[in-house]
């Protein structure tokens, strides 16, 4: 099969490599869209700090089952489109035997620890495939991963309903994040950034802005929220200002979610989180039930007309021009996902 391959760090090649058999309850998938993901850039220029090579890269995965090796009834079938849960636990450790799989001691995740989506094929456990709706568009169910991590963001901040919200960076993680926040219920979502074009994406959203480029954050929330702060913080953008940022603009006794994972430690106003008591709640990635809702919650998405998906979609390209699309996604010159087209 072709694959774009990442022989070494900042290296990219098309290779013709073998065709992934499955195992023992596995399925191939036959790929038709991956998302190109800002940890796919922190990968190929060796910024991760897990991730080894040679990889193929890519977990944002929309494909159509090509070939099952499971006994047993499974909700889809040869033929069938289907999203992947792009993760794989060693079932051994304290995390896993508390059942909290997606935080293993050795997780492994497509694209990072274990072959991925810009390929032709690729293999995964039968319980990680989630079948799609016919009438759900190619570039609406790509978005599900993505989506899922704002989805298990929103769950593990506890978000009720009409509590406000705060989200530092729109990148797409942020901007899901968003869409999650007002699915769960929220009476308020403001998103800040500093990128004027994603400034101009995100209010095409619906959402409030703060523009950081132009107005200070933390006054900017003391103006909004009347010098409260917000019950619900996710910070998206992995960015010094942001994480320091935490212990001001979330209310007392609020839960501040760290999403945007750094290439570096950050720190944080310790003192002002402990008088506070403001709560800081990681966040990583999704569990596989997590995943499935996402799922569901794209397609109730689509079908209410609740969301814009075709906005979300910045690019695309053939699996032959990844490097283009690498560069591009670092660059910031796009805004929203961009899309291999495998």
């Amino acid at each position: 099969m072709r694959a774009n391959v990442l022989t070494d760090w900042k290296v990219l090649k098309m290779q013709e490599v073998p065709t992934p058999e499955p195992q023992k309850d596995e399925a191939r998938i036959k790929v038709i869209y991956g998302g190109v993901c800002g940890s796919d850039v922190t990968v190929y220029n060796h910024k991760h700090l897990t991730a080894t090579v040679p990889r193929i890269m890519c977990h944002e995965i929309l494909g159509v089952v090509e070939k099952i090796n499971a006994e047993g009834p499974l909700p889809y079938k040869e033929g069938d489109r289907v999203v992947l849960h792009p993760l794989g636990e060693c079932g051994k450790c304290h995390a896993c035997l508390d059942g909290n799989f997606h935080v293993c001691g050795n997780l492994r995740i497509m694209g990072l620890h274990m072959d991925g989506g810009f390929a032709e094929y690729v293999c995964t456990e039968t319980k990680r495939v989630f079948p799609v709706p016919d009438r759900v568009p190619d570039k609406v169910a790509i978005l599900t991963e993505p989506m899922a991590v704002g989805f298990h963001a929103c769950a593990r901040a506890g978000l009720e309903p009409g509590e406000s919200v705060l989200i530092i960076g729109g990148g797409p993680i942020g901007i899901l994040c968003g869409v999650c926040a007002r699915y769960f219920g929220a009476g308020r979502v403001v998103i800040a950034e500093l990128n004027s074009k994603r400034l101009e994406l995100i209010r095409d959203f619906g959402f409030e802005t703060i523009d950081t480029g132009r107005e200070d954050l933390l006054g900017a929330v003391d103006r909004m929220t009347n010098n409260s702060g917000f019950d619900k913080v996710f910070e998206a953008s992995g960015s010094k200002a942001g994480a320091l940022a935490l212990a001001s603009v979330t209310r007392i006794r609020g839960t501040a979610v760290p999403i945007g994972i750094p290439t570096e430690p950050r720190e944080y106003q310790t003192n002002k989180l402990i008088l506070k008591e403001i709560s800081i709640v990681g966040s990583r990635v999704h569990t596989l039930k997590h995943f499935e809702r996402a799922a569901e919650m794209v397609t109730r998405l689509y079908d209410e007309n609740k969301f814009d998906f075709a906005k979300m979609i910045a690019g695309e390209f053939p699996l032959d021009r990844l490097d283009d699309a690498i560069h591009l996604q670092e660059s910031g010159a796009k805004c929203g996902k961009i899309l291999i087209h495998i």
